[in-house]
């Protein structure tokens, strides 16, 4: 059996991130870097081709519905569902290894105690500063430039993984949205994928050669790809068997050499 338990290093698989969480041994991994649901999706679709007097920019419409797996009954059970991953997460997790989250910047606050009970303390607010930010369909307000991680280490911290040695660095990374105006991390294959160049940075200084990094919400899977090219060992579930197949297919690619340079 694998350090992972049942489950393989270097890979991905389908499956609900609390099923494949509980079947992991206990502190197995050295630093979580996930992007779960928000629970902001809207039954909504912005048509901008239909009214150009009425939206700035005309071009393709905007669906605010990113997909089921962002849907939630109420407000209680996606705080509840967010308590227990995160209770797992912090399970699998190694003392002194951390866990950064992608997450709605309004809810941060329950996001932080949920994690101060299960011994994960808050080191920093990481940002992603968005170079390309998409234009307000409407004029009514401030484009959105912003998207935000909240950086935990697993107590006790003695023995944790800062690499300050790579230089200063600021918290936050600039860089474009992926697939919009730029290719630089090839095909957009998730709506809410991450750059590559972001979590470059931070798996660099949270992390070191061999260590393994894991993604419970694996999504296009660019988190395995960087940790892959940085030279740690990587694991990731996504519940839904699509996005799993495409993020196989991108490793292979990447595997293969055919990928383009990312980082």
């Amino acid at each position: 059996m694998s350090r992972l338990g049942p489950f393989e290093e270097n890979t991905i698989v389908v499956g609900d991130c609390l099923d494949v969480m509980a079947q992991m041994p206990d502190g197995c991994v050295d630093l979580v870097l996930t992007d779960p649901p928000w629970m902001v999706s809207q039954q909504v679709v912005i048509q901008r081709s239909m009214d150009p007097e009425k939206y700035k920019y005309v071009g393709k419409d905007i669906n605010l519905d990113f997909g089921e797996w962002d849907h939630f009954e109420s407000e209680e059970a996606y705080l509840a569902f967010t308590k227990a991953w995160v209770r797992e997460a912090s399970r699998v997790l190694r003392e002194g290894g951390h866990l950064v989250i992608f997450f709605d910047q309004d809810r941060t606050t329950q996001l932080i105690k949920i994690a101060r009970e299960v011994r994960c303390h808050k080191r920093q607010h990481l940002y992603w500063l968005k170079s390309n930010p998409a234009p307000r369909a409407r004029k009514v307000d401030f484009m959105s430039a912003l998207e935000h991680a909240v950086w935990f280490t697993k107590e006790p911290r003695p023995g944790a993984t800062f690499n300050y040695q790579l230089g200063q660095q600021a918290n936050y990374v600039k860089c474009a949205i992926p697939g919009h105006t730029t290719k630089e991390d090839g095909d957009r294959i998730h709506p809410t994928q991450k750059p590559a160049r972001v979590l470059k940075v931070w798996i660099k200084y949270l992390s070191n050669e061999g260590d393994l990094v894991a993604d419970f919400f694996a999504g296009s899977g660019i988190t395995c790809v960087v940790a892959a090219r940085l030279r740690r060992r990587f694991f990731a579930c996504d519940i839904s068997a699509d996005f799993v197949t495409k993020a196989l297919a991108r490793l292979e690619k990447e595997k293969a050499g055919m990928q383009l340079e990312l980082l």
